[in-house]
């Protein structure tokens, strides 16, 4: 069997980490042939990428841009399953799959009423439109959350046999030895695309009412994107040392697992990759109490977890920082870990081509 997975890119999100990581399982587990397509030849995670996986980079800067270009090579080079992740590169890929009779499965991370709602760009709005009448020709869905599933049945033709939710697994990339935290300082890690969704207002909002407090605190950000100018101008008026921007880290877990706290505050999220690996490495949690997978995994009544509205708390997550900082709350070592297994949530994903 020939297999294909198309992407824009291989650039730092937790859509393309999940789809290395699959078409590497196909690579060690089957004897298919496996492709990876790209739109554009960019990204860490290229380096992750396994040497037997064929590597097509079609030379365009956008998914939609791709359209003529990935017909034009697939018509030529055929395959009998595409699969891809993200909302653009998921209408490329089912409308190319129309046209040449290929087995077409997507994979959905965001939940789509809440990124319609907070969306305001023209092009994106035609997008959001373009998924209600284009979704339904897919052979299937892997909807990364139960939250997600149902955002699928309101918005798209799918029905609800197409639709799988299959969680993402914990791929974990510890092996940055060079990872070390000063000793006296509180530290609060976030990893998150530093974009509008993630909030990162309200995550500013909360660094400058701890820089007129007396605390050594450092928060590190592990992460890129459009909104890392508005922690940029912060770092210019505060205490240097009490931001430290990382950019994007493939091994970020080697430092997470040394944090005090995570705080995580999105608007809206599908799962997000990074709380699972958290919780699952003992860290008291700061969250956003939204509609996620990551909510349909961690109940709120676990061990340091916390659970706030993402918007008009910071009063409340400051005074709850405050008491982790004055050892004022008992860190517990019971929290029961995730069991999101690599090989299994993969294969489930290789089965769907099989249905």
């Amino acid at each position: 069997m020939k297999i294909a997975v198309f992407l824009r890119d291989l650039n730092s999100g937790g859509a393309e980490k999940m789809m290395v990581g699959f078409i590497n399982h196909l690579c060690q587990t089957t004897s298919h042939d496996v492709y990876l397509i790209l739109s554009r030849n960019r990204g860490p995670y290229m380096s992750m990428v396994d040497p037997k996986v064929k590597i097509v980079v079609l030379g365009k800067e956008r998914s939609i841009a791709s359209v003529i270009p990935l017909f034009m090579y697939l018509r030529k080079n055929r395959v009998d399953v595409l699969y891809s992740t993200l909302l653009n590169a998921n209408l490329t890929s089912i409308l190319i799959g129309k046209l040449l009779a290929i087995k077409v499965i997507i994979r959905e991370a965001n939940t789509i009423s809440e990124f319609k709602k907070s969306n305001r760009k023209t092009k994106d709005s035609i997008t959001l439109s373009l998924i209600k009448y284009v979704y339904g020709f897919a052979h299937r869905c892997i909807a990364i959350s139960n939250i997600v599933k149902s955002d699928l049945l309101n918005y798209t033709g799918l029905p609800s046999e197409k639709i799988n939710v299959i969680y993402n697994p914990l791929v974990i990339v510890d092996d940055l030895s060079s990872a070390v935290l000063e000793d006296d300082f509180f530290h609060i890690g976030l990893v998150s695309r530093l974009s509008a969704q993630k909030n990162i207002p309200t995550i500013v909002e909360i660094i400058e009412t701890f820089s007129h407090k007396p605390y050594k605190i450092k928060f590190h950000f592990f992460g890129e994107g459009e909104q890392v100018s508005l922690l940029n101008a912060l770092k210019e008026k505060c205490k240097p040392s009490l931001i430290e921007i990382h950019g994007f880290q493939l091994s970020y877990y080697s430092y997470i697992k040394q944090m005090n706290l995570f705080i995580h505050l999105p608007l809206w999220e599908g799962l997000g990759n990074s709380v699972l690996e958290v919780f699952n490495a003992g860290i008291p949690m700061i969250l956003s109490d939204i509609r996620s997978g990551y909510s349909e995994l961690i109940d709120a009544d676990q061990p340091n977890v916390h659970y706030f509205e993402p918007t008009g708390k910071v009063r409340d997550i400051v005074n709850l920082i405050e008491r982790y900082i004055n050892k004022e709350i008992v860190i517990e070592s019971n929290r029961e870990k995730l069991k999101l297994k690599s090989s299994d949530i993969f294969q489930q994903y290789k089965e769907l081509a099989e249905c």
